[in-house]
């Protein structure tokens, strides 16, 4: 360390586990967290800083640990071997599993912090001379109703600055997972907070304190779009902590909104959603490290193939795929939000079924649905929770915590069959009301 302190900083490795929805075709070892987790450790390497920071969740879960060990024993060799110190806390995920991979790991440089759930320090030094402490706090046990920051009473110093590591659920009172607010975070003397548990990256808190979530290092799942990637932490002797972020994912989710207004057929559309697409990938997406874009297509629009697409839709996720530059490019999902090419104001003031569906769909668009159809909501509303705790969706909820179902799934539900319905019946009658 010269000028500034220099850390690479990540989290939520989730070692052992795999991106969800990753095509038969495409999926092999390069596309999984061990991959990333060795990029970022060759990164560390590469540019030779003064620590790496891992804010827990590095092991998937205690049945994954065999699978996580190897993967982790390796990057921290490579660390071990070209002198950078790791600091590591538990997150809710390894709490148990973590403490006992550190133990059985042969490393002069890996430091655990906050072991049963009790605050430590570690602190750098350079020629006998402090130049940071690292102040961090591990899950004792899968859920942690409390703030962490209620016990947190380590001294301040003024001879070097100061890092708070920590797995935690920031500004969610009610959490299982050590709920913390962002003015807890302000009153402590950190410099910076470097946090684990939510997969989203991004900064918390853009003042001293600096706090953000590095997110996991390859998303996991189509729930966490957008960039993903360690980050550098530059720490200066007199200045604002600043981070940014390396975009070493293979891996992106995305969702790309698809206008096909006009569009007569699925041919077309298709067409359309491929151009939309190539345009993304060419002018949104840094594809240095990129192999894969898993895309999420949302239609919208009316158009005169809107059974249509309703009725292949499934079929052109499948079909509908290519490679744009470096990245191969699959449809992990299409949304079909689009309307029949029909006039509903004209068409709401008859008085048949076709009206009331007219109506309906009106009163959607203007939000109004529960003032006039409030019983249809809840209907709906019903329906899409007994799906919702299908027992199908059994795996899904031990990956991910799935949220329940509220009047907005229920509207878009009731708004999907409405328009299917309005549009069978207009092509029934010849497209008459």
């Amino acid at each position: 360390m010269e000028d500034a302190l220099e850390l690479l900083y990540t989290g939520d490795l989730h070692l052992g586990r795999h991106p969800s929805r990753i095509p038969d075709d495409l999926d092999g070892p390069e596309l999984s967290p061990k991959a990333v987790w060795l990029s970022t450790v060759q990164e560390a390497i590469d540019q030779d800083v003064d620590t790496v920071v891992i804010a827990g969740d590095i092991v998937d879960q205690e049945n994954r640990y065999f699978e996580a060990y190897g993967a982790f024993e390796d990057g921290i060799a490579q660390l071990d071997e070209a002198g950078i110190p790791v600091v590591v806390v538990a997150g809710n995920h390894d709490f148990d599993a973590l403490p006992e991979m550190v133990d059985n790991l042969d490393s002069d440089t890996l430091q655990f912090l906050g072991r049963e759930g009790q605050w430590e320090r570690w602190t750098l030094e350079q020629d006998g001379e402090p130049v940071a402490h690292f102040d961090g706090w591990s899950f004792s046990a899968e859920h942690v109703y409390e703030s962490p920051l209620e016990e947190y009473d380590l001294p301040e110093t003024d001879d070097a600055p100061q890092i708070g590591v920590l797995h935690a659920d920031l500004d969610s009172r009610g959490s299982r997972y050590a709920p913390v607010l962002s003015s807890e975070l302000r009153d402590t003397p950190a410099d910076a907070w470097l946090l684990g548990h939510i997969h989203s990256p991004g900064i918390q808190i853009d003042s001293r304190p600096l706090a953000l979530y590095s997110g996991s290092p390859q998303p996991l799942d189509p729930g966490e779009q957008q960039a993903h990637g360690p980050w550098t932490i530059t720490i200066p002797k007199n200045g604002e902590v600043r981070a940014e972020q390396i975009l070493l994912a293979s891996v992106r989710y995305d969702q790309v909104s698809v206008d096909v207004s006009g569009v007569e057929d699925p041919q077309e559309a298709t067409s359309v959603i491929s151009e939309e697409i190539k345009e993304h990938v060419r002018s949104e997406l840094d594809t240095r490290s990129l192999e894969l874009s898993l895309v999420r297509v949302h239609l919208t629009g009316r158009t005169d193939a809107h059974s249509a697409l309703v009725d292949r839709h499934r079929s052109m996720e499948r079909d509908l795929g290519f490679r744009e530059r470096s990245v191969s490019v699959r449809i992990e999902s299409i949304d079909v939000d689009t309307r029949p090419a029909i006039d509903l104001e004209d068409l709401a003031e008859g008085d048949n079924a076709a009206a009331y569906l007219a109506d309906l769909l009106l009163e959607i668009e203007n939000g109004d649905t529960r003032e006039s159809y409030g019983n249809m909501v809840d209907d709906s509303l019903a329906a899409v929770r007994q799906a919702h705790s299908a027992n199908a969706y059994n795996p899904l909820r031990r990956e991910t915590e799935l949220r329940d179902p509220d009047d907005n799934d229920a509207i878009e539900h009731l708004e999907q069959q409405a328009r299917v319905l309005l549009d069978t019946l207009l092509s029934q009658k010849g497209g008459n009301a």
